[in-house]
């Protein structure tokens, strides 16, 4: 899983994603929306844990 930065209308907000391969083919699928401000790195760690990886 990794934070993915996307723009949108000049502005940023972030993702936690991760790589799903379908076939011969890798795309990133959406885990959690993490908003306009990216969270510290404890808070980053503590969402990663709910979702089942360790940080």
């Amino acid at each position: 899983m990794f934070v993915r930065k996307k723009r949108v209308k000049g502005r940023e907000y972030y993702y936690l994603v991760r790589s799903v391969r379908e076939g011969n083919d890798v795309r990133q699928e959406v885990i959690e929306y993490l908003g306009a401000d990216l969270p510290s790195k404890g808070e980053l760690a503590e969402i990663k844990k709910r979702h089942g990886e360790s940080a």
